[in-house]
């Protein structure tokens, strides 16, 4: 459905077509909104052939970060490299020593 939305809108754009297109609030009491979305909700769920399998570039860099972030800290915690800093036993205890009285 969506390649032949797309092959649609080519052929149009190559008549001069000019398309638009905007997000609408869902329920905003626009004539066939609420079909449109039913539909989707049903397209949604259908076992079907993937027809988009492609991932956001925003979704892959947050996703890319959060790996890296987790492999440091996993890497910090693990190792043995600036216990100094990080404490004895690899805690994050004060690097400054603690006088007693």
């Amino acid at each position: 459905m969506i390649e032949l939305i797309r092959n649609k809108m080519i052929a149009l754009g190559h008549l001069k077509w000019i398309m638009h297109f905007g997000r609408v609030n869902g329920h905003a009491g626009i004539e066939g909104n609420d079909l449109v979305e039913r539909l989707a909700k049903e397209a949604a769920v259908e076992d079907g052939p993937l027809v988009y399998d492609k991932m956001p570039r925003e979704a892959i860099i947050t996703r890319e970060k959060e790996n890296g972030l987790h492999m440091w800290q996993w890497q910090w915690t693990n190792t043995g490299k600036g216990a100094v800093t990080k404490g004895e036993g690899g805690s994050d205890q004060s690097f400054f020593p603690v006088s007693e009285e």
